[in-house]
């Protein structure tokens, strides 16, 4: 009865040792997993935001500058919106053009299209060349945004994720960025 026993303890012994890893510790291995998953959503994150990356500021920021076209059917709003932390952070400028809905072409006076986002330079200034046509000058002595853009056919990105956005291919004709100019 005694071997019978000893034979019980040592075939017991034997097999906690061939139990796989993870039943042995499957409090670490969840934990491994779902870390490992994490990072794994969000190396995808990184990657795939660009692709579907759209000019929706959610109504964030607050209006720095606005221009009435010559004939008062649109107006062109910079808006500027913190971002990062106090040592970090900065402001990107977003430009919309807004109908005003008392123009020749009778525009919808709903229509609020935005055809600009960049990182805010210091020297911000909006100029219209013609009823379609407005320049975006956003500039410092090292960098220098600016851009012209017509504001049914362009949009000008900063960052180049609107141009290689899938999300946007239908929103402009010609996507400018500081790499296409």
């Amino acid at each position: 009865m005694e071997h019978n026993n000893r034979t019980n303890e040592a075939a017991n012994t034997e097999t906690k040792l061939t139990k796989p890893w993870i039943r042995r510790h499957p409090m670490f291995a969840g934990f491994l997993l779902f870390v490992i998953a994490l990072i794994v959503v969000g190396v995808l994150y990184y990657i795939l935001r660009i692709y579907f990356s759209t000019f929706d500021r959610s109504e964030q920021g607050y209006l720095a500058y606005s221009m009435p076209s010559r004939n008062g059917e649109y107006v062109a709003e910079i808006y500027g919106v913190p971002y990062g932390g106090a040592g970090a952070g900065g402001v990107t400028i977003w430009v919309d053009v807004r109908s005003t809905g008392n123009g020749s072409a009778g525009a919808d006076a709903s229509f609020v299209k935005t055809i600009y986002r960049a990182e805010f330079r210091g020297a911000n200034h909006l100029e219209w060349e013609n009823e379609k046509t407005l320049r975006i000058e956003n500039r410092n002595e090292y960098n220098d945004d600016s851009v012209t853009l017509n504001i049914d056919e362009d949009i000008y990105d900063g960052w180049n994720f609107a141009c290689k956005s899938l999300r946007m291919k239908g929103e402009y004709v010609r996507c400018l960025s500081p790499e296409k100019q």
